[in-house]
């Protein structure tokens, strides 16, 4: 007989595998033994943990494959430690023995022809009690239905391409009795800039008769999820909490017991119980005496944070809930990142991404709908086109970064002197077009000269185009066009002026 090793030992730092004194046919036939996820999932609830030995015959086929399925679970599951596993040159049978404490279940013969979830049945009854049953079925169902709702939330946040509504849905999870039941819950942002957890949103009551306001709100009138994650509103957040967190700058403190560099460093949810927190800035939040933060980091990059406690009915954060903490900000960290991934993408094809401005196809999007909607309203519009003067002369002569540098000035430059309904894109290198409405010819040259100083001051010189539609102009291809012409009259005129429809090119004054 050849003797068998304890499982899970360390020695020197390293992991002994307890299949190793076996033979290459008798660990094969084990590691491919396959285990359905429910049985695993039974041994990670069970109350007290388990051990398993086992004497295998000479002959790996001859092994019994329920025989091959506990000892891999001795591998693999939680609760469960390998004993001693050894192979018997003269056994005829294979033997299992799986104890707790003091009761014990063997398992030979007969046995082990049986299916792996009758075996295990037959061990539950053999080593654990009758009154120990009702507990692992309410662990079962807590598990179930947090697993169903969660499920329905994150169902409800890849459903959607706004972040904001994603992330309230994100916080209902957390707070809603129906998932992880959390009093409060609150996401702070991560400013990279500012290296610090800025206050974003959050649900949860300012006080206990707000609590119990909510608490009666939801039980009378037989509220569910799917009302909760269909009352989105921006107006939802407006309570006395979220303004608290709107008002908090969190950022971890050189000490070793401060509870954000904790969370930061840390793979998953922290639990911290404390009357006081040692970081200052959490102080604010009026912590219960258990709270817990986790770091949203997918893929290693960090997005924001979540605290959530038990503040009204001081109830205990359970391991559990921990647990499922965990598994949902992993799903909502992908999500925010997949929403944050897809609004860039969406801000790329729309925006020019060195000014800022609408590209050329944004643009001239905008302008076609705008202009029609003033031709049909009969109201007045312009079309400014706006180009810098000798740019290619900065190129050649300071380098392209100062070409660039230039064109993200005038791009700043127009967003700044330009009126919040006015249009303005970056249509070609260095050309630039702005649409206004309900403008008279006085007001386009104001709004030119305007445009024209203030660009000569930060040392871009323009020169600019303008055309106006007060009935003459019929489209806007020939307003585009009219304005086109007039930018060339005032490139020939000598630069560093205006000309609005065809007229005599005016320089720009002081």
């Amino acid at each position: 007989m050849r003797p068998g090793l304890p499982g899970r030992l360390h020695r020197q730092g390293l992991t002994v595998n307890p299949l190793d004194h076996l033979g290459p046919d008798h660990t094969r036939a084990i590691k491919l033994a396959w285990i359905p996820s429910h049985i695993l999932a039974i041994f990670s609830h069970l109350p007290q943990r388990l051990v398993l030995e086992a004497t295998l015959t000479a002959d790996a086929d001859a092994v019994p494959l329920v025989a091959r399925q506990l000892v891999k679970l001795g591998l693999v599951a939680a609760n469960l430690d390998l004993g001693p596993i050894a192979v018997d040159d003269s056994a005829r049978a294979t033997r299992v023995l799986v104890t707790r404490s003091d009761r014990a279940c063997v398992l030979a013969g007969d046995a082990l022809q049986a299916d792996l979830a009758d075996v295990v049945r037959r061990l539950l009854q053999t080593l654990f009690a009758s009154d120990e049953f009702p507990e692992l079925v309410e662990d079962f169902a807590f598990q179930s239905a947090t697993l169903a709702t969660l499920q329905k939330i994150t169902s409800r946040m890849l459903q959607t391409t706004d972040v904001d509504r994603a992330l309230y849905v994100m916080l209902s999870g957390i707070t809603a009795g129906y998932s992880l039941g959390f009093n409060r819950a609150a996401l702070f942002t991560y400013d990279a800039a500012q290296r610090c957890f800025v206050g974003s949103k959050a649900i949860g009551p300012g006080d206990g008769s707000e609590a119990h306001k909510i608490w009666e709100e939801f039980e009378f009138n037989k509220r569910g999820v799917d009302d909760l994650l269909s009352d989105y509103a921006p107006g939802s957040f407006d309570t006395r909490f979220q303004r608290t967190v709107q008002s908090l700058r969190l950022t971890a403190e050189d000490k070793p017991d401060d509870e954000i560099a904790q969370a930061g460093a840390a793979a998953g949810p922290l639990l911290f119980s404390r009357s006081l927190c040692s970081n200052r800035s959490l102080r604010p939040l009026a912590v219960s005496p258990e709270f817990a933060l986790a770091v949203l980091k997918p893929h290693g990059k960090t997005l924001g944070m979540v605290f959530a406690d038990n503040r009204f009915n001081r109830a205990p954060i359970a391991e559990r809930q921990l647990t499922y903490l965990s598994f949902f900000i992993d799903q909502t960290a992908l999500v925010w990142e997949n929403l944050e991934l897809l609004k860039s993408v969406e801000r790329l094809a729309r925006f020019d991404g060195l000014t800022g401005l609408f590209n050329r196809r944004e643009f001239e999007l905008r302008f076609h709908e705008e202009a029609a909607r003033c031709v049909r309203a009969g109201r007045p519009c312009a079309l400014l086109l706006i180009d810098v003067d000798r740019f290619k002369s900065i190129n050649d002569t300071h380098g392209h970064a100062s070409g660039d540098d230039a064109l993200r000035r005038l791009g700043e430059l127009l967003q700044r002197e330009l009126r919040l309904n006015d249009l303005a894109g970056r249509i070609g290198g260095d050309e630039f077009a702005v649409f206004s409405s309900d403008l008279d010819r006085e007001q386009v040259l104001a709004a030119a000269r305007r445009i024209g100083r203030a660009a000569r001051s930060a040392e871009i010189p323009v020169s600019i185009g303008a055309a106006l539609w007060q009935g003459a102009t019929t489209d806007p291809v020939s307003m585009f066009a009219a304005a086109d012409a007039s930018l060339y009259s005032a490139k020939n005129a000598g630069r560093g002026c205006v000309c609005l429809d065809g007229t005599a090119p005016e320089k720009f004054g002081d």
